[in-house]
């Protein structure tokens, strides 16, 4: 195991610094209120890099927006509008642009069901493909490498597929039910009541099996970054995966997002076969967020 000490450093190193550099990331909010009842939570879509919101949903359109009860029983959310409004320009300085954020409200009776409620949200798939044209000039260009038709030599071609979960508890909290989706963050520390200082763990699923690290092929880690540490600086906790489980001590109250990469290799022969005339990797992403409190 010495043996793996060095490189395994360096690796890790030069992972979280290519993930982090990679772009936006995605992710759901979901605001718990009882200032009058009934009590309802608000939901809004998060992207970009900072904490509660960023930027607006201009480079991503939504496979599906969905709230499971605590027996996932699925409702299906509205989809945000695809379509970003025109910008308003005010004057040499100033331009304002219009976007849906996805607000939702959702009510909730007195009868809800007890248990965990998660809130999904899966983009559709994102394409970008590093080429060289015929004119010998390197281009990126967000199509799949199948449809790039002025490529002398295709570089590198990548399948984008972010995943993002919230959750809001009535009663009393329950580890959630996996959703079955291809990448995932399960908590496996009650989430509603987690306070500055406590240790909070989590099982990553990559189809429906541990995602673990093998210091002789890859790293696996995952990320947790918070609105009040680290923000100014875009730093981040980072935290090695061993059978498929993470973990942090968080120092601080505030919004925390969690968030786990995964890059696959598409070859003829395993799982990603079927993208083999689209793309070389497909980079999975997932992310969670909750409120730790003082």
């Amino acid at each position: 195991m010495k043996n793996y000490i060095t490189p395994l450093f360096l690796i890790f190193c030069l992972t979280v610094q290519g993930s982090m550099a990679f772009g936006h990331t995605f992710w759901v909010n979901t605001f718990d209120s009882t200032a009058h009842q009934p009590r309802h939570v608000l939901v809004t879509l998060g992207y970009g890099h900072g904490l509660p919101l960023d930027d607006l949903l201009t480079d991503l359109t939504l496979e599906s927006f969905t709230l499971y009860d605590p027996e996932l029983k699925a409702t299906a959310l509205p989809l945000p509008a695809a379509q970003q409004a025109e910008t308003l320009k005010v004057n040499d300085h100033l331009q304002v642009v219009s976007g849906d954020l996805a607000a939702r409200k959702i009510i909730l009776g007195k009868d809800s069901p007890v248990g965990v409620y998660q809130v999904s949200a899966e983009s559709q798939d994102n394409y970008w493909t590093c080429y060289i044209d015929k004119k010998g000039q390197k281009r990126w260009v967000a199509k799949p490498m199948n449809a790039v038709t002025t490529a002398q030599k295709i570089l590198r071609s990548m399948r984008y597929h972010p995943f993002a979960v919230s959750y809001f508890t009535v009663g009393t909290w329950q580890t959630p039910q996996s959703l079955g989706q291809e990448l995932e963050i399960i908590p496996m520390t009650d989430l509603s009541t987690v306070h500055a200082g406590d240790l909070v763990k989590f099982k990553v699923l990559f189809m429906g099996k541990v995602l673990s690290t093998d210091p002789s092929l890859s790293i696996e880690y995952i990320t947790a970054k918070s609105d009040a540490f680290g923000a100014a600086e875009q730093f981040s906790l980072a935290s090695m995966l061993f059978d498929g489980k993470g973990q942090f001590r968080l120092p601080s109250a505030g919004n925390w997002l969690v968030n786990v990469y995964t890059r696959q290799n598409v070859t003829e022969n395993n799982a990603l076969k079927h993208l083999a005339d689209k793309c070389t990797t497909v980079l999975y992403s997932s992310s969670v967020t909750f409120t730790v409190k003082p």
